[in-house]
């Protein structure tokens, strides 16, 4: 991995075999990072994508072996646990060009990731939500006008 902050945002390059989130995960351990917005692209091979069945109440998941191009990485950083916590999406593409997309739970990039993080000044933190089987943002209620 290469990274170097270029204000207002760090310029990570993943290499060949990284994984994405374990990389970055352990990047942003080290940089004592609070939390952040990620954006990225490159390719990547062993991917599973993710879909949450929302009557199953569970992620039905899809791996791809092969390589892959990522067309776009979204996502953030935030802690859970007291670690970061990196939450991925991805859309990917293979040599013929279909596209899939979804959570992000594993990828190695093959032969470049091409990563953007803008850090965040305030710690994000994640916890259990009472309603739903993974862990939310922690944010403060917003009073929603009823006329909006």
């Amino acid at each position: 991995m290469y990274a170097e902050f270029v204000d207002p945002f760090y310029l990570i390059r993943l290499q060949r075999n990284e994984e994405i989130i374990r990389s970055l995960s352990s990047w942003a351990a080290q940089e004592q990072l609070p939390g952040g917005m990620i954006s990225g692209l490159g390719a990547m091979h062993g991917v599973t994508l993710g879909y949450f069945d929302e009557a199953r109440r569970e992620y039905r998941k899809k791996e791809h072996a092969a390589p892959v191009e990522i067309l776009s990485l979204n996502g953030g950083i935030s802690a859970l646990g007291g670690k970061p916590y990196v939450h991925l999406h991805a859309v990917i593409a293979d040599a013929d060009g279909k596209a899939w997309g979804g959570h992000l739970f594993r990828g190695t990039i093959t032969a470049t990731g091409e990563i953007y993080v803008f850090p965040c000044r305030k710690a994000l933190r994640r916890s259990p939500d009472p309603q739903e089987p993974f862990h939310l943002l922690d944010l403060p209620a917003f009073p929603m006008d009823d006329h909006a």
